[in-house]
């Protein structure tokens, strides 16, 4: 069953592929099912998915009949054995007495995963998440729980916030330092793994993922990526009682699809968003949202990426055990705030707080607080190196027949961003840069297993041209907006 299989009932669900609905069969990769399979048909529903949210809903993958094991369930001899999971509650609860579960409950979540082993890494970063983590491992070495190595993992650029404050981090509580470049050759390989893998979700999210993976002295490896989401209830900076339904928003802004097989896929990507919520009756609005962001982002986009690890080195996301999930969920929404975090670490070894944070490079949680420091935020140029080292690389896949043949692209809209992706030196990715990136490894994905068109023949109509139109002008908006504000 995998690594995780342990795990069924926490957040990250298990990481698996099935196909149709023979759960005795589960596959680690995509490609162990794909390799049974004989003429694999696209999933026109799943590219929606990834055009609109930049990342798969719920259990679809990109070929039809072939799924993501289902979130939250338990498989065993061929059943599906569902979980629920907390209501949302109101209970309001003092910043003390808060942390001081948060604590005990994260001490614990912890121990379980490292009691048994001996050479332990952290994901660490200069965020907060990482930080909380990095202090209840050093109470369990503190309290004689954990006595074995402990090997603190950054990537990234040498000067960035993320990787100095993670090293000042690693060298107060004297554990080994591993520092992992990230340059535009990552970037190159990352669109090939992401193809690989299924094209599930953006290459720019694995950053160094497959080189973690391959650092075979350590026995486990423990991740604070669910942190925002449980602790401070922000997703993406929005806190969850501001989210947006998952389908609120329709991204296709550039036109890649076809709009009659958008028009196909949209409703049944309607369906099974509602399939989805029937699953937890009775809840409220707020409530939903949030499971629909675990359900779909945080584990189809970021624990997706994190399954490159997971597969060579058991890899534990903090934050996503039952207990920790009923505690933060029975809190009132405006208790899941900055000033948790602030409480735990000052409980927590290490006067952490007197590191900045990588998001501002100040002192964490103070109004008052000025920059300490010229660090940079950036710890890669990913827009840069897609544009210019990679581009050629990008327009190849992307011009090289792969999506032509599935029938489900707008080529005139394939053709008119190929000639019109704008070549700069920007170092952050914007949403043409991250789709292009994508549609290169969709090509590669589509290559490596001779990925099929659907049946149904979509044509191309006047609303593809008008679609196209449309996209134009909103990328020039979009790119004169983002230039202005960034001034």
């Amino acid at each position: 069953m995998g690594s995780n299989s342990k795990y069924w009932n926490h957040l990250t669900g298990l990481d698996a592929y099935v196909k149709g609905h023979d759960y005795n069969n589960v596959y680690p990769q995509i490609s162990d099912v794909l390799g049974f399979s004989e003429n694999a048909t696209i999933d026109t529903v799943g590219v929606l998915g990834i055009l609109m949210k930049n990342y798969c809903l719920l259990d679809r993958t990109l070929v039809t009949g072939v799924s993501k094991a289902p979130w939250m369930a338990k498989l065993d001899t061929g059943n599906v054995e569902y979980f629920d999971l907390p209501p949302h509650m109101n209970t309001k609860l003092s910043d003390r007495k808060i942390s001081d579960k948060f604590i005990e409950l994260m001490s614990e979540e912890a121990f379980d995963f490292v009691k048994e082993k001996k050479n332990i890494g952290i994901l660490l970063s200069g965020g907060m998440d990482s930080r909380v983590v990095a202090g209840i491992l050093r109470k369990l070495e503190q309290e004689d729980k954990f006595c074995g190595n402990i090997t603190a993992i950054t990537w990234g650029d040498v000067d960035s916030r993320d990787v100095i404050y993670s090293q000042r981090i690693a060298k107060k509580f004297c554990w080994e330092f591993t520092h992992i470049p990230i340059t535009e050759e990552t970037l190159y390989e990352n669109i090939s793994i992401s193809g690989i893998r299924g094209a599930e979700y953006s290459p720019v999210h694995l950053h160094a993922m497959n080189e973690v993976s391959k650092l075979n002295s350590l026995d486990g490896i423990l991740a604070g990526s669910y942190g925002d989401s449980i602790g401070r209830g922000e997703y993406s900076g929005l806190k969850a009682n501001n989210l947006q339904p998952i389908l609120d928003k329709h991204l296709n802004h550039f036109s890649f699809l076809l709009k009659s097989a958008q028009n196909n896929a949209l409703d049944t990507l309607k369906k099974d968003v509602v399939a989805f919520r029937d699953r937890f009756p009775g809840r409220n609005e707020m409530s939903y949202r949030e499971l629909e962001m675990q359900a779909h982002y945080m584990r189809r986009q970021l624990n997706s990426c994190m399954s490159v690890i997971n597969e060579k080195i058991p890899l534990y996301q903090m934050f996503s055990s039952p207990s920790i999930v009923n505690f933060i969920w029975s809190l009132d929404t405006q208790c899941r705030s900055d000033n948790i975090y602030e409480e735990m670490l000052n409980k927590l070894p290490g006067d952490l707080l007197d590191i900045p944070w990588s998001r501002d490079g100040k002192r964490y949680n103070s109004k008052d607080a000025i920059r300490e420091d010229d660090h940079s935020r950036l710890y890669h140029r990913y827009g840069d190196w897609l544009r210019n080292e990679n581009r050629e690389f990008v327009l190849q896949q992307i011009g090289n027949g792969n999506l032509q043949k599935l029938g489900i692209f707008n080529q005139r809209s394939l053709d008119f961003w190929s000639k019109n992706w704008r070549k700069d030196h920007r170092p952050k990715c914007d949403r043409l840069d991250e789709k292009m990136a994508w549609l290169a490894s969709l090509s590669i994905f589509v290559g490596t297993y001779s990925i099929e068109g659907e049946k149904h023949k979509f044509k191309h109509t006047i609303s593809d041209d008008l679609g196209l139109y449309k996209s134009a002008i909103y990328e020039s908006v979009y790119f004169n907006a983002k230039k202005i504000l960034n001034r």
